[in-house]
């Protein structure tokens, strides 16, 4: 009986044994089962971690190759800078005078900016214009050749001694014209306005030692000659005759520094061109000039009279008051010359009224030295009084 006993509460304790271990069994199944989820998971992580790491090698290769790709073409770069020449930049300045309204603003921007909307302008004090003029290479060195312009806008032209003329200046532009704003036929107020203004006491102050020194050309340029009806040298003669003193006054400096006359129009255009090669011929040295500039220059001497050179074309000789210069005959051009346009372009209203166009001759075909009518493009009539 004891044993029966004792045989079942060993029996029972073995069952309670095996319950206790089926229990625990179960748990570590559960444990082992999570435990091989995290261990997938964390697997996949790991996949993950070695994917963005074989991408940021690839990026860091291709930077790498970047690098590399930059460090070249720097040098390469710097070779070809190490074989261009040193840029250098050499200014030669231009004053332009003439009392408001002359139109030298107009004048200054035909030739020294060709682009600009000259109905934009505005009256200023000073103002400063730079154009490019040529590009030359002396041996390791590339020069830029630059015409700095200063366009003086004051009241009294000697005003511009104190701001101006402080540095040297290679060329002297001076401006005057035949009529005010909006005038339709020639002014004679307006022109002994001006010729007071530039009176021989003034200009000595302009031709001191210095401007003498450095300056190289001066030009008159006698503004708004559509005023006058006329052929090419009728309209020539009359403005000259009008400012004969101040071509005097100027004159007495021919023997000292360069002294050229042109007549023409600012706002037509007429002679404006001639300018810019006037003052490259006069200024700038010969070894300045450059394939495109000499290309510019062709172009603008293309339809000037087959004179022994530009210079000569444009010589204006010396004028004494009481007795004109005596015409040189003009050499024969190639093709027979088409008379140029003081007034209005074709097909355009003249600005003075009781206008009508007619076909200008040249006489005996004789012009003097100095002229303008002979150097300017030969196109469009000119226009007389009806």
């Amino acid at each position: 009986m004891l044993v029966t006993i004792i045989v079942i509460a060993v029996a029972a304790a073995l069952v309670g044994v095996l319950v206790l271990v089926g229990l625990r069994a179960a748990n570590l199944g559960k444990a082992l089962e999570a435990a091989e989820h995290k261990i997938e998971s964390l697997q996949g992580e790991v996949r993950a971690l070695h994917g963005k790491n074989a991408a940021l090698k690839d990026e860091s290769d291709q930077k790498d190759n970047w690098l590399d790709n930059l460090d070249k073409d720097v040098t390469h770069l710097r070779s070809e800078l190490d074989k261009r020449p040193i840029q250098k930049r050499k200014s030669y300045r231009i004053l332009t005078l003439g009392m408001k309204a002359t139109g030298k603003t107009s004048l200054t921007l035909k030739w020294s900016n060709p682009l600009v909307d000259l109905g934009t302008i505005e009256g200023t004090k000073i103002e400063r214009y730079e154009r490019s003029v040529s590009h030359v290479r002396e041996k390791d060195t590339l020069v830029e050749h630059v015409f700095e312009v200063h366009d003086w806008g004051g009241e009294h032209i000697v005003d511009a001694l104190q701001e101006l003329m402080v540095e040297e200046i290679h060329g002297l532009l001076v401006v005057v014209d035949l009529g005010g704003r909006e005038a339709t036929q020639v002014e004679m107020g307006r022109v002994s306005e001006q010729l007071q203004e530039f009176q021989p006491q003034a200009l000595r102050y302009f031709f001191g030692p210095k401007t003498l020194a450095s300056c190289k050309s001066v030009v008159l340029f006698i503004n708004k000659s559509d005023l006058i009806a006329g052929t090419p040298t009728q309209v020539e003669e009359e403005a000259k005759r009008l400012y004969q003193p101040l071509i005097d006054s100027l004159m007495k400096y021919a023997n000292q520094i360069d002294v050229r006359v042109f007549v023409g129009s600012a706002n037509y255009g007429h002679s404006t061109h001639l300018l810019f090669s006037h003052f490259v011929e006069k200024i700038l040295p010969k070894n300045a000039y450059d394939p495109q500039l000499l290309q510019r220059m062709k172009s603008d001497f293309g339809q000037v009279r087959a004179l022994p050179s530009a210079a000569q074309a444009m010589q204006l000789p010396p004028v004494s008051s009481g007795t004109p210069a005596p015409p040189v005959a003009a050499p024969v051009a190639a093709a027979p010359p088409v008379a140029p346009s003081f007034g209005p372009p074709p097909g355009r209203v003249a600005p003075s009224s009781g206008l009508r166009p007619q076909i200008p001759h040249f006489g005996n075909g004789t012009a003097s030295i100095g002229d303008t009518a002979p150097l300017l493009h030969r196109t469009a009539p000119l226009y007389q009084k009806a």
